[in-house]
């Protein structure tokens, strides 16, 4: 008994020492981050979710059970909100309300739920954090995601929005990288995705537009590089436009259908690919009007009925190779107009249809 009192005081110094030497935030570490649960029927561990938001630090997952919520919801800290089951955020007994609201500097995940009836679906207006907004539908709404004046990469993926009054999404000022992917708008009142007078490099990727009350996507003003890949416009005034924008675009299998006017820019600077593509208009396949970038038009076929190519007053090469430029008009059909080029134009490989004229220079 003796020699068990004597080494006690030894056992319990060499224990604390060893606790003395963990770094810090180890103990952070091993007891992990929290996940809060949210049922409305009290069944969780809060009936709101904007109490489990509040409660929640950042690194945690406020994880939302099935069922209408009839919120606003404000993220302040970088969390995980999901609703693995497809809650709903219900706005219809607010006036003017905002379905999911990102501030700051939060670098919020939000997952997995469906948002209707709010005047912004999910509103991040001068954020700076990179957050994201996945498998998530916005319906109903004046705009589906309203993001103006944000400096982060932020990303859309794997969501939908409908039946908006306005855009899709309203991005307007913006400078930071960001990304729209794998995402579907379906009759919304203007822009699929207005991003007019931003500076950041984006992509567009497996993008579809139906039915917008303006264009697919709008990028006039801009100065940073796009990439538009896989990406479907229909029922449009104009699948892309980029008026007085002067980064450089790669637009690769772009579908546009049923609309005025395939792609649109003037009085830029900015080089373009258009490659593996479809056009399908009503008046113009390419309109473009005093540029200074070169471009490059490479397996795509035109097919409108007023003019196939419109290039008038541009100032840079053209080279279009393994194209068919296919125009249907009786009268004043033009397959390519290149008035007032002051560059060299190359066409190689292309077939130039049309009743009319085939060739203006």
């Amino acid at each position: 008994m003796s020699d068990t009192r004597t080494r006690l005081p030894a056992l319990l110094l060499s224990i604390m020492l060893t606790l003395a030497v963990v770094p810090a935030g180890a103990a952070g570490t091993q007891t992990g981050q929290e996940t809060l649960t949210v049922d409305k029927s009290g069944s969780a561990d809060y009936r709101s979710i904007q109490a489990a938001v509040n409660a929640a630090d950042s690194g945690d997952t406020v994880e939302v059970q099935p069922g209408t919520y009839y919120e606003e919801v404000s993220v302040n800290e970088s969390i995980t909100l999901v609703a693995p089951d497809r809650a709903i955020l219900d706005g219809s007994r607010f006036v003017n309300g905002t379905g999911i609201t990102v501030a700051g500097t939060a670098e919020p995940n939000v997952t997995g739920f469906t948002v209707r009836n709010y005047r912004f679906g999910v509103a991040a207006n001068g954020t700076s954090g990179d957050w994201t907004v996945s498998d998530t539908t916005v319906i109903a709404a004046d705009v589906g995601v309203y993001a103006p004046n944000t400096t982060g990469n932020w990303t859309i993926e794997d969501a939908a929005v409908a039946s908006t009054a306005y855009s899709g999404v309203f991005a307007r000022g913006t400078s930071g990288d960001w990304m729209i992917r794998n995402t579907r708008f379906v009759e919304v009142g203007g822009d699929g995705v207005d991003v007019r007078k931003s500076s950041g490099d984006w992509t567009v990727a497996a993008v579809v537009v139906d039915q917008s009350g303006a264009d697919g996507v709008d990028a006039s003003g801009t100065t940073g590089d796009w990439s538009v890949q896989n990406t479907e416009v229909r029922r449009s005034d104009a699948g892309v436009k980029a008026i007085n924008s002067d980064g450089d675009w790669a637009v690769t299998d772009l579908t546009v259908s049923r609309s005025d006017i395939g792609l649109v820019t003037a009085f830029s600077g900015g080089a373009w690919t258009l490659e593996d593509s479809t056009l399908e208009t009503r008046d113009i396949g390419v309109f473009t009007a005093r540029t200074t970038g070169a471009w490059t038009i490479q397996n795509t076929t035109i097919e409108s009925q007023q003019q196939g190519i419109h290039a008038v007053n541009t100032n840079a090469s053209w080279t279009i190779f393994e194209s068919t430029i296919s125009v249907t008009a009786q009268r004043d059909a033009i397959g390519v107009d290149a008035r007032s080029a002051t560059e060299g134009w190359s066409l190689t490989d292309v077939t130039i249809e049309s009743p009319g004229i085939e060739v203006a220079e």
